[in-house]
């Protein structure tokens, strides 16, 4: 699914655009069922705002059947396969974003500062997050932002940082560039976990949708059997819970999700 060289620039560079991943009717579906959560209209400017949220504009479903259909792409896998040098992978249960023009909300927007997701002192296993573009975003329309030249010199970086820095996972940038990545509807974009990174103010006059996307490499036997029951259950994963998201439903409704053949070992009902 990607080249050597797509492999290689993701681990010099902590990043990598896929585009072309997820066919158009599948990121168009996704995209009304995040307008169907909020009970917003794409042609109604006013009820943007209603639902949504500041910062990354998180929206709190994980279950929702588009979202499952897209997570369970065999392409998604492939290029997940091709980064880890093995398939046998399980796939997150994230949710989504939607994020507004920033003028529309009449006040000072907060922007989530560039951030870690874990401690990127620590030597732990390869992990790779990701997300879906389901529209054509460009690069002030609220995009993916990360800092390539951290990552390039990321030990000499961490020398530099204080621990008062590392302690929050919001690193002190200095002089390095802080890059927006625009790219086409149905990209996939992967970030190292240890990519300094966030997403932009959105300064355009059209929203940003997006689906989080990622992989890792299976786990053991109790944490297969708790991934089961929060997909069976149809729960939100607990660092989820903890965040406190407003109008999160524990658990969601909606229709049963039909699992692939694939699907069934990326959830974990099937063992690799």
């Amino acid at each position: 699914m990607i080249s050597g060289a797509d492999k290689q620039s993701f681990f010099d560079q902590g990043y990598l655009v896929v585009p072309g991943v997820v066919p158009a009717l599948l990121c168009e579906a996704a995209v009304s069922a995040i307008c169907r959560h909020l009970t917003l209209k794409l042609d109604d400017p006013s009820t943007w705002y209603v639902g949504a949220s500041q910062g990354h504009g998180i929206v709190p479903v994980h279950h929702d059947p588009v979202f499952w259909a897209i997570r369970q792409l065999p392409a998604i896998h492939q290029v997940f396969a091709d980064l880890y040098n093995t398939g046998h992978l399980w796939v997150t249960m994230d949710r989504a974003s939607f994020k507004p023009p920033a003028h529309g909300w009449g006040e000072k927007v907060y922007v989530d500062p560039i951030h870690w997701d874990g401690d990127p002192r620590l030597d732990s296993p390869l992990s790779i997050q990701g997300l879906v573009y389901l529209t054509d975003t460009a690069a002030d329309q609220g995009a993916f932002c990360c800092v390539p030249g951290a990552f390039r010199s990321l030990s000499e970086f961490l020398l530099n940082q204080t621990e008062d820095a590392l302690s929050r996972l919001r690193p002190d940038l200095g002089d390095h560039v802080v890059e927006a990545i625009a790219a086409p509807a149905g990209s996939l974009v992967l970030w190292h976990r240890k990519m300094p990174h966030s997403s932009a103010e959105n300064l355009t006059a059209e929203p940003r949708f997006t689906q989080y996307v990622a992989m890792d490499l299976q786990g053991d036997e109790n944490a297969r059997q708790h991934r089961i029951e929060l997909f069976s259950q149809k729960r939100p994963p607990a660092w989820a819970v903890r965040q406190n998201v407003p109008d999160q439903q524990i658990p969601e409704t909606g229709p049963e999700i039909v699992l692939t053949e694939l699907g069934r070992k990326l959830v974990g009902v099937d063992r690799w």
